[in-house]
């Protein structure tokens, strides 16, 4: 079996069990009115005034990276399940959709999708990929991630590239777990 291969292999069963668990959590969020107070976060990343929290979402998932030309890991994309405001989605990379490159958050019960860029980044605990206060580039549909003008990316855990080199004539991909809340705002 390849490498890659086993990397999906490895993946697939992961995702189902780690799904699984999101969608075992959904009726308690359902249930729970959403939080949706302004978080604390560091300056550098703060959202402009006018604009005001309409979702928050748990995302529970994987930083994806590949082998890079210089036979480093660089980010590939990430695949992860959204759980929050009475709903669940999906946070994916453009690449693996034949989208325009950058991260994506969909909705499964209205389906509205928002695509973020422009990152600025604020360092996070050790071995959690940074915080980061995200642009919402477009979106579409008419729904909880229609209108989104910015989104925040706060209490990562996991996620880093891995360490050391790696060979680019194997072109692999690394499924590295991470965790996080997602903060959707509109304009005011």
């Amino acid at each position: 079996m390849t490498s890659a291969r086993r990397t999906s292999t490895r993946f697939a069963a992961a995702a189902v069990a780690v799904a699984g668990g999101v969608l075992a959590m959904a009726p308690a969020v359902a249930q729970a009115a959403p939080d949706l107070a302004p978080p604390s976060v560091p300056a550098e990343i703060a959202v402009p005034d006018g604009n005001h929290v309409t979702a928050r979402y748990d995302a529970i998932g994987f930083q994806v990276y590949e082998c890079g030309t210089a036979g480093t890991w660089t980010l590939h994309a990430p695949k992860a399940w959204l759980s929050g405001n009475g709903d669940t989605g999906v946070h994916f990379g453009g690449v693996d959709a034949n989208l325009p490159a950058g991260p994506y958050w969909q909705s499964n019960r209205d389906h509205s999708r928002v695509h973020g860029g422009n990152a600025v980044s604020s360092p996070s605990r050790e071995g959690a990929v940074p915080l980061l206060r995200l642009t919402a580039l477009d979106t579409s549909g008419t729904g909880v991630f229609s209108d989104v003008t910015f989104v925040h990316r706060l209490n990562t855990v996991g996620g880093v590239a891995p360490a050391g080199t790696c060979d680019q004539a194997d072109k692999s991909f690394k499924n590295v777990f991470y965790s996080a809340t997602y903060y959707f705002y509109k304009k005011n």
